[in-house]
């Protein structure tokens, strides 16, 4: 006679086999070949989605053009090669691969100099598929030929190859920007 787990009830139910022996605070976690093992549960057992670009150039900041408009921040960018659910572009980009929505923090920071021209506001967002994140953005008094550091966070409700970049817009009549750092990092929360 077969029994079907789903089925069993009330006093025929059962501890997990080992339970009697396994330290407190454990769990158990497959192996993924038919067995496995009483663990405590850390960060490291869990996969997370995590993942972080940048770019740091001071000799050779990269030129985002006076448009009048926001526009994406995209130099050249460097992956931390720590990724886990998430993709890390070479194009100031991160891609969120994981299977379920979850709630993501992303943190972002650059360093900025106006080219030329009087004082600008200067923006600073994230944005999600191409659209700004209500709440990402950061506003920022840029004085010509003045380094200046701007940082900014944000939740999201992220859900699969959901992307996210750095936007930046130049409130002025003109003045390129010239960011010398700019980072994205995404995490679990």
């Amino acid at each position: 006679m077969t029994v079907q787990h789903n089925l069993i009830t009330g006093s025929n139910l059962h501890e997990p086999k080992g339970v009697s022996s396994a330290t407190n605070g454990t769990m158990y976690v497959a192996s993924g070949s038919g067995s496995g093992a009483w663990e405590k549960l850390t960060t490291t057992s869990l996969v997370l989605p995590k993942g972080k670009f940048y770019f740091y150039n001071i000799g050779s900041p990269y030129t985002l053009a006076h448009s009048g408009s926001t526009a994406k921040v995209a130099p050249a960018t460097i992956a931390s090669g720590y990724a886990s659910l998430v993709t890390e572009a070479t194009s100031a980009r991160l891609t969120y691969t994981g299977p379920s929505t979850a709630v993501l923090k992303l943190d972002y920071d650059v360093s900025i100099k106006q080219a030329s021209g009087a004082d600008r506001d200067i923006v600073i967002a994230v944005h999600r598929n191409g659209s700004v994140i209500a709440g990402s953005e950061v506003i920022m008094t840029s004085v010509t030929g003045d380094a200046h550091q701007a940082s900014g966070s944000c939740l999201y409700n992220a859900s699969t190859n959901d992307y996210f970049e750095i936007y930046a817009l130049n409130t002025g009549a003109s003045g390129d920007m010239l960011f010398q750092k700019v980072g994205l990092t995404l995490t679990a929360t």
